[in-house]
């Protein structure tokens, strides 16, 4: 008899944990995987905690898109009175045991009713096994099968986090640098995958003249720019670009250093730190704090060399394959998973983390020698589209949708 059935598309429910009010590499990965799934087959429900900048272009990719509050979490007040300090330990430790119940067993079955709502068959969390535990709580309760990218280096991990380790369908992670450190923290590699983060070289896209961004930030025409691109954090390492600056300018004095990305309430310390060193080293006229912006291509365009300065392992380092993306020639920290993307010598070079005098180093290499740095751009493209494409990531990633569900 002939199958004269419709398949209909699996409803797959995406969330974003992310609260800090910045946009990381996390929105736009996520943003790429959902806009280039066979919409025949899936049908995404993309769920955000906070409004951000980049939803305009979820939208105009026609993804449906949720905003869910989560509930904050209830903090006593310090006591005045004796009697209130004396009662201080009970007290804390019944707000331990509200918010457990509020953000845990609470907030799980208020995601529970979210997925039946939408019909979801499928949840992915966009962020970290050690995140998220309530939305996994929600799924079981629900029985949608669940799966988490994995995309931190973590120094450790909850006993929760091990509980659903263990029992979720799957763990992406976007680096073999970043299994290893989930198997090393004794995690079963039993259903981890490991899918690298992928661009479409195709839509990083200019959108402005250089001379328009060089003019918004008082940059001469000749100077040469090099930069960091990345939210304004610590283990993000920019003050290693920063101190590397009067080696590089001792020998090319028209070198101007971009800091591009946003700085959350939480990171201001560190802004304010990092202007203290350029104040003390005398080079405010050659480091240019960008803030954030919608098109890192526009910044990527000027640079003739783009740093990656982080001090702590890198899960992955999205800036690196836009940046392959644009031929520029890289330079990034030797760890975690840097070494994955740059071919050392041939697409860009390494140095040891947190070490200026070896970055400044590398980057005199670059800039004085125009033709290691064209050809270091060029095999980088090369990389970009055969390893680091998003068709890889999208169609790797379906496949394991197929697997977990049984199709």
């Amino acid at each position: 008899m002939k199958d004269t059935s419709t398949d209909t598309p699996i409803n797959i429910m995406y969330c974003e944990g992310n609260t800090d009010g910045t946009v990381g590499g996390s929105f736009f990965s996520l943003l790429y995987l959902v806009s280039g799934l066979d919409r025949n087959k899936y049908n995404p429900v993309v769920v955000f905690h906070t409004e951000h900048s980049l939803l305009p272009r979820y939208h105009e990719a026609g993804i449906k898109t949720l905003i869910i509050e989560r509930p904050k979490p209830w903090v006593a007040s310090p006591p005045e009175s004796i009697i209130g300090k004396l009662f201080h330990p009970l007290t804390r430790t019944f707000q331990k045991i509200f918010n457990f119940i509020k953000f845990f067993p609470l907030t799980g079955l208020s995601y529970a009713r979210l997925m039946r709502k939408h019909d979801i068959k499928l949840l992915h969390l966009n962020n970290s096994i050690v995140k998220n535990h309530d939305w996994m709580l929600g799924a079981r309760l629900v029985g949608v099968k669940c799966l988490t990218h994995e995309r931190g280096i973590n120094r450790r991990y909850s006993k929760m986090a091990r509980y659903f380790a263990s029992r979720i369908a799957g763990i992406i992670c976007i680096s073999n640098a970043v299994k290893d450190t989930l198997v090393s923290h004794g995690i079963s590699d039993r259903n981890i995958s490991i899918i690298y983060n992928g661009i479409d070289p195709g839509i990083v896209k200019v959108s402005q003249e250089p001379s328009e961004i060089l003019g918004k930030h008082g940059t001469e025409d000749g100077q040469i720019v090099i930069g960091v691109i990345g939210n304004i954090k610590e283990w993000k390492g920019q003050e290693t670009a920063i101190r590397a600056m009067p080696e590089i300018l001792a020998r090319y004095p028209n070198v101007v250093c971009y800091l591009v990305g946003d700085t959350s309430r939480d990171d201001q310390y560190y802004k304010d730190r990092l202007t203290g060193i350029i104040r003390e080293l005398g080079i405010e006229k050659n480091i240019v704090f960008t803030g954030y912006t919608t098109n890192v291509a526009n910044y990527l365009n000027i640079m003739k060399v783009v740093l990656h300065t982080s001090v702590a392992p890198e899960p992955f380092g999205r800036v690196l394959i836009e940046a392959m993306s644009m031929k520029k020639p890289l330079i990034g920290t030797r760890a975690g998973a840097v070494p994955e993307i740059i071919e050392e010598g041939e697409s860009g070079f390494t140095f040891e983390p947190g070490n200026h005098h070896e970055l400044a180093e590398k980057v005199l290499a670059i800039i004085s020698n125009d033709s290691l740095a064209d050809n270091m751009a060029s095999r980088g493209y090369e990389i970009v589209n055969s390893k680091f494409n998003i068709s890889n990531n999208i169609a790797a990633t379906q496949k394991l949708y197929q697997q977990i569900l049984g199709k």
